[in-house]
């Protein structure tokens, strides 16, 4: 596997041109209020919290895990992310919500059998809301986010079967709201219990 640190330069016929992976990352990914740039942005920001980045395990994202994050080599984390600004429409949406469903967990080989119980694959939920109201809002400001904490106990006995969930309807299950700054005490109290 290949990892790059950005300056890496394309190559055409063995020479290098003029642009980089930086320019590259710059194009596809610097737009936050794109929904999936979000989401694989407030990844980055759980595990940060975590300070997981740089550890074995989390070098690097791994889209094909059944579950975000790994978090002291044993919690599975799951992030989810919404907010109120998205790139593709002018209109705030009337509602945040998340996806909960559960799913099937792969095989070693990656394979997902359809006679695999569906269950939800993490110890715990973080679920991410950017709170911004304007798309000229700087979505690396972290007093712009919030974060709710919930242990997957709580969903799976709660909300067993639901695949969406709304943030009044999260609220309902009484997860803790948490700043950046607190995030990982929070997620380490719960998971202490």
């Amino acid at each position: 596997m290949h990892t790059y640190i950005g300056n890496e330069t394309f190559l055409v016929n063995g020479s290098k041109e003029s642009i980089t992976i930086n320019d590259f990352w710059r194009w596809a990914y610097s737009d936050f209020t794109n929904n999936i740039n979000r989401s694989v942005l407030a990844e980055f920001i759980v595990a940060s919290s975590l300070d997981i980045i740089q550890t074995d395990c989390e070098s690097f994202r791994d889209p094909w895990r059944p579950f975000d994050l790994l978090y002291d080599m044993k919690y599975r984390v799951e992030v989810k992310a919404a907010g109120y600004v998205q790139s593709h429409s002018a209109k705030h949406p009337d509602h945040i919500s998340f996806s909960i469903a559960p799913a099937r967990i792969p095989t070693e080989t990656g394979e997902y059998k359809p006679e695999a119980t569906l269950q939800r694959n993490c110890d715990i939920y973080i679920f991410c809301v950017y709170t911004a109201m304007s798309v000229s809002a700087n979505p690396l400001d972290m007093n712009l986010w919030d974060f709710y904490v919930l242990p997957t106990k709580t969903i799976d006995r709660e909300k067993p079967r639901q695949k969406t969930i709304t943030l009044p309807s999260l609220l309902t299950l009484d997860p803790i709201k948490c700043t950046y700054i607190e995030l990982k005490e929070t997620i380490d109290k719960i998971l202490a219990v």
